[in-house]
This record gives C-alpha cells, sequence and structure tokens, in this order.
C-alpha cells in the first residue's frame, strides 16, 4: 500500500472511532424513579441524594426516600389544595426541608412530616437554600433583594439588596456567606453578618444557577446560555471557566451545580437533560451522562432541576420531567 493511502486510511478509522466514542460518551442512568407523571416545578436533594422534596405540577409537594421510592409526606401551604411549589431545599443536616411557593415558605420536620414554621414573604420566590439545622434560609426574590429568614423564629435577619430579580441563590451551612445571582449578570458573595457585599462578578447573561462549596471556599455561578465559572471566596480570583459551548453555536444553560465534599469535582446539569461530573481545578469533563427521557423516539426533554453526590460513588439527578436518576 502506498504511504499516503495508508495514512490516509488511518486518519479515517481514527476520525470513524473518534465519532464512535463520542456517541457513546453519554451514559445512561442505572436506574430510574418516577416522582411525577406531568412534572416538576423545583426539586431538591439531600447532601447524600437519599431523599427528596419536590414540587408536582399537578400534585404539589411531597417528600421523598430516593432508596425505596417511597414517598412519604404531602407537603401543600394550604389545606384541601395542591400548591404550586416554586422552590424547595433539604438542610444539610437532613433534618429540616422548606418550601416556597409565591409568597409563602414553610419549613418541615423530615421525621415526621410536622410544619415547623410558616412565613409570607415580601415577594414572589424565585429560589431558596437552608443552613444547618434549618435555622435559617436565604430567599432570592423578584423584589429585587435575597432575604435571610430566621424560618424557626421569624423575622428577616438580614437583606441583600441586588437591584434586579434574584433568580438563584445559596447560602453556606454555618450561615456566614450567602451567595446571589441575578437578572443583571451578576454573581455576588456577600457576608452576612455584615450583610455587605464581599465579592461580585459579572457573567456574559441572567444568572440560572449559583453555588457553594460547603467550606465556603469556592463560588460556583452560571448564565442562560452564556459563560460558567468558579471563583476562590477568599480571593476573588477566577478558578476555572466550564465549558458551555463554542462561539460560534448556542450556548447551553447549566441549570444546577453541587461541589464534592472535597471540593475537587462539580457535578453540573442543564437545560439540555445532560449531567457532568467535571474537575473543579480545570474544568475537565470526566463523565457525562443522560437524564432518562419519557419517549425515546420523540424525547420531550428535562432540565436538571437537583443534584447530589451520594456516599457510595454514585449520583443523583432528578428532572424536570418528573424522574429521579441514579448515574454512575
Amino acid at each position: 500500500m502506498r504511504p499516503t493511502a495508508k495514512k490516509a486510511r488511518n486518519l479515517s478509522l481514527f476520525i470513524i472511532s473518534t465519532l464512535v466514542l463520542s456517541a457513546c460518551s453519554e451514559k445512561a442512568p442505572i436506574r430510574v424513579e418516577e416522582f411525577a407523571v406531568q412534572g416538576l416545578y423545583s426539586a431538591a436533594l439531600s447532601e447524600d441524594g437519599n431523599a427528596a422534596v419536590v414540587g408536582s405540577i399537578e400534585h404539589g409537594g411531597s417528600y421523598w426516600q430516593t432508596a425505596l421510592n417511597d414517598r412519604r409526606y404531602n407537603w401543600n401551604h394550604a389545606k384541601g389544595e395542591y400548591t404550586s411549589i416554586i422552590s424547595a431545599d433539604i438542610d444539610p443536616t437532613g433534618e429540616f426541608a422548606a418550601t416556597g411557593s409565591a409568597r409563602t415558605l414553610v419549613l418541615w420536620r423530615t421525621s415526621d412530616g410536622h410544619s415547623v414554621g410558616f412565613w409570607d414573604t415580601p415577594g414572589n420566590i424565585q429560589s431558596l437554600k437552608l443552613t444547618d439545622n434549618g435555622d435559617f434560609a436565604l430567599v432570592g426574590l423578584d423584589d429585587q433583594t435575597a432575604r435571610y429568614f430566621d424560618v424557626k423564629n421569624g423575622g428577616i435577619k438580614q437583606t441583600f439588596r441586588t437591584g434586579a430579580i434574584v433568580r438563584a441563590v445559596d447560602v453556606s451551612p454555618d450561615g456566614r456567606l450567602a451567595l446571589t445571582g441575578d437578572d443583571k449578570y451578576h454573581v455576588t458573595l456577600w457576608d452576612i453578618q455584615t450583610g455587605k457585599k464581599k465579592f461580585e462578578w459579572t457573567l456574559s447573561n441572567q444568572i440560572a444557577a449559583v453555588a457553594l462549596s460547603d467550606d465556603g471556599k469556592y463560588a460556583f455561578g452560571s448564565a442562560q446560555l452564556g459563560t460558567a465559572k468558579v471563583w476562590s471566596t477568599q480571593t476573588g480570583q477566577e478558578i476555572t471557566t466550564i465549558y458551555t459551548g463554542s462561539l460560534t453555536s448556542r450556548k447551553r444553560t447549566i441549570s444546577s451545580a453541587v461541589f464534592s465534599r472535597n471540593d475537587q469535582q462539580l457535578l453540573i446539569g442543564g437545560v439540555d437533560h445532560q449531567v457532568s461530573l467535571v474537575d473543579m481545578l480545570t474544568g475537565q469533563e470526566l463523565k457525562k451522562w443522560d437524564l432518562h427521557l419519557r419517549d425515546t423516539l420523540q424525547p420531550t426533554g428535562a432540565s436538571v432541576l437537583a443534584l447530589s453526590f451520594s456516599n457510595d460513588g454514585h449520583y443523583f439527578a432528578i428532572g424536570s420531567n418528573g424522574f429521579l436518576n441514579v448515574l454512575e
């Protein structure tokens, strides 16, 4: 065989192999459970993925034990009706959960399903996160603020004014740091005790998701159809940029993110039903999955609403189509 022809054949084989590997790179879930038939407004997972809170489009809020696929409690804000749960969270200890409708915030005890506190909010809730033991909740609102609620005793302890709708929030488990993402493209880190900004970063569009590492050392933010980055909360410096698409094509929107407990990895999910495990320091993609869809021939799509790392090396993801996905 002539050298030129041999090189051409080898190049062709390499390209074909690369395409085949690329096509097979997205893994399927190893287990799928259905939480809602008509889909979800919101979802939250416990840190270990063993529990979940979902806001169903048809049947209001509910609390689940994921290992058993057991719907333990139905949680609604008014008797005799299904509440549209816009946002939800489970505190880092797993002992409390919170659900937010348009202008009501309820704290629940996960051991017996009873409500602990019921509060009205000064604006429509966009997102919420709990501190350890469910003592406080950071709530992002459409009145251009994020409010730090004492959800057990009542009262607003701190107000963070952003000048734009706050779409995404996170809070450190110890209640020292707050992170907000707003419609003016800003991801802002706040000192909760003083109420003052520590750092403010600007992305390329309205903010879709934010996340803090458990130790509060790192912050993540992503823009709708735009950039996604990780920063140091101690220096404010950028650590890495997460790849969201080429400049010549439409970028993906990362809708959910969570740091691993050792800060080495970041689990991210998008509105495109894909979940990725990336190296936190380099942004390199380590694993990739596709969420389960209702019709594989004519996919209905699903946004990733909640993510978590398990204690046994698996990963959990809840899609807006109502399915829990266990990933490996």
